[in-house]
C-alpha cells in the first residue's frame, strides 16, 4: 500500500506543479498587462472627443492630472496610441511600481526639464546613450536623463517619461484604482482635454486567473486526479477489509482506524509529491535550459504545499471510506 501511495503521490505532484506553473504563468501574463501596477487596475481608452478644446487648455489638463494624482497616491501608467516612438508616460506619486525608478518619481515640474525621459536598460536607444550617441528612437526633444529598468514583456519600447506639462497623448490609460468617483474624475480631466472614453475595462488578477484556459485545464486535471486517486486508495484499502473486521472485533472504532491508518499515509505521499514535483521542475529548467532561479524554487514549494493540501483530504476521505467494515465481513471472521 505504501509504494501504491508513494506512486499516486508522484502523479498527484506532477499535476500540482503543472498548476503551480499555470498560476504563475498567468500571474506574469497579468502583470505584463498591467505594467506591474499593484491593486485594483482599471483601463480606460481614450481617444479624440466630439468637441473641439483649445489647444492651449491640453497642457492645463495635464498639469490638473498630474496634481490629482499626486493628491490621491494614484500611479498612472499610459500606453501611448498610434505609430509614434516606442514609449510609456508614466505618473508613480507614490513609487509603487517597482521598474520605474528615476530621481523624481512624483513627476514634478522642474524649470527646462518638463521633457525629460529616461530609456531603459538593454535597450537600442540604452547603448546608443550610453555612448554619448542621441537615441535614434527618441524624439529630438526628449532630453534621457538616466536609465530604469524595463517592465515585464517591454517588447519595443525604448523610454518612459514623465507625465509632464505637455498634451496628453491617446491611449490606454492604466491607474491602479477602481473606485467610481476617482475614474469619473480622471474622465472629466480627458473630457476637458478634448478625450472620450471609449471603453472601460477593469482588469482583476482572480478574474485573469478564472479566464485563463491554461490555470483552467490544469486545475481540471488535479481535480480529476485527486479524484482517481480516492478511488484508487480506498480499493488499496478494502484489500485489508479483513484485517480491519478483526480489529473492530477487538473493540477498535471506525475513528480509531481513521487515527491510525490516515497519518501513517501521509510521508509516503509527500515522499511522492516531492519527487513529482522535483521531475516537473527539472523538466522546465531543461527546456528553458537555465537552472532555476528564486521563482521557480517558490513556484516548486507551492507546488509541494499544494500538492499536500489536495492529497491530505483526499487521502483522509479514502481512510473514511476504505476502514468502513461490513457486518457480513464480521461475521467470516
Amino acid at each position: 500500500m505504501w509504494v501504491k501511495l508513494v506512486v499516486s503521490g508522484l502523479l498527484l505532484g506532477v499535476l500540482s506543479a503543472f498548476a503551480a506553473w499555470a498560476v504563475h504563468w498567468s500571474f506574469e501574463d497579468h502583470q505584463e498587462t498591467t505594467y506591474e501596477l499593484p491593486g485594483a487596475v482599471t483601463k480606460l481608452s481614450l481617444g479624440h472627443g466630439p468637441r473641439e478644446v483649445d489647444p492651449a487648455a491640453r497642457p492645463e489638463a495635464t498639469a490638473e492630472l498630474r496634481e490629482y494624482l499626486v493628491e490621491h497616491s494614484l500611479t498612472l501608467v499610459i500606453v501611448p496610441a498610434g505609430d509614434g516612438p516606442p514609449r510609456l508616460v508614466v505618473a508613480d506619486p507614490a513609487g509603487v511600481l517597482p521598474w520605474y525608478t528615476p530621481p523624481n518619481p512624483t513627476g514634478k515640474h522642474e524649470p527646462g526639464r518638463a521633457r525629460r525621459g529616461y530609456v531603459f536598460e538593454d535597450t537600442y536607444s540604452q547603448r546608443r546613450w550610453r555612448r554619448g550617441s542621441s537615441p535614434t528612437l527618441v524624439p529630438a526633444e526628449i532630453e534621457i536623463v538616466g536609465t530604469v529598468s524595463p517592465p515585464e514583456d517591454a517588447d519595443d519600447l525604448q523610454y518612459v517619461r514623465p507625465l509632464g506639462e505637455y498634451p496628453l497623448p491617446l491611449g490606454q490609460y492604466l491607474v491602479n484604482t477602481d473606485d467610481p468617483g476617482e475614474l469619473a474624475e480622471i474622465r472629466d480631466i480627458a473630457y476637458r482635454a478634448g478625450f472620450a472614453d471609449f471603453s472601460t475595462e477593469r482588469v482583476p488578477l482572480w478574474q485573469h486567473l478564472r479566464d485563463d484556459p491554461l490555470v483552467g485545464s490544469t486545475g481540471t486535471l488535479l481535480g480529476a486526479g485527486c479524484l482517481a486517486a480516492m478511488l484508487f486508495w480506498t480499493l488499496g484499502l478494502r484489500d485489508r477489509a479483513g484485517e480491519f473486521a478483526i480489529r473492530t472485533r477487538h473493540g477498535a472504532t471506525r475513528a480509531r482506524l481513521v487515527r491510525q491508518v490516515w497519518p501513517r499515509g501521509l510521508p509516503f505521499q509527500l515522499l511522492g509529491i516531492v519527487l513529482g514535483v522535483a521531475i516537473t521542475g527539472a523538466l522546465v529548467s531543461l527546456v528553458g535550459l537555465r537552472p532555476p532561479d528564486r521563482v521557480d524554487w517558490l513556484v516548486m514549494a507551492a507546488a509541494v504545499t499544494g500538492g499536500l493540501l489536495a492529497a491530505a483530504p483526499t487521502w483522509l476521505l479514502a481512510t473514511v471510506l476504505g476502514t468502513r467494515v461490513r457486518s457480513g465481513v464480521g461475521r467470516a471472521e
